[in-house]
């Protein structure tokens, strides 16, 4: 004799949302940063820094989402942080050859990009991240 029973089914579809749902619950994270305060958050200020050689020129920009700053290489300035900024960054253009180095630094991070020859871009940002750090 055949007997049905009742077996509940999980669609495909659904799995991202439980797994989701379960991580919300019980206070998983898929990033390992999260909940633990960065060793940068206390940082006040940020470091522009552009060096190299630009015999035709460069055109640097500095400053965060909110501001945008001219400079001139070499280029070592620092501004005080803004606590709404959602990241800093610095680029410098080559016009027609060169060498150059850029980083932004906040605390303990630094970002750099490097960039040679003709009409290139040298380009570090620093993004904010959900504990008030910077990454």
């Amino acid at each position: 004799m055949n007997t049905l029973r009742w077996r509940p089914r999980l669609s495909l579809a659904a799995v991202p949302s439980v797994v989701l749902a379960v991580m919300i619950l019980t206070g998983a994270s898929s990033c390992s940063s999260m909940g633990q305060k960065s060793s940068n958050s206390s940082a006040t200020s940020v470091e522009f820094v552009v060096t190299g050689d630009a015999p035709n020129g460069v055109d640097i920009t500095y400053g965060s989402d909110g501001s945008n700053y001219q400079g001139q290489l070499p280029l070592n300035t620092t501004m005080q942080i803004d606590t709404h900024a959602m990241y800093y960054t610095v680029t410098a253009q080559l016009q027609g050859g060169g060498d150059v180095t850029c980083s932004v630094t906040i605390g303990d991070q630094t970002r750099t990009g490097h960039a040679v020859g003709g009409y290139n871009i040298c380009s570090a940002q620093l993004n904010g991240d959900f504990n008030g750090g910077w990454r």
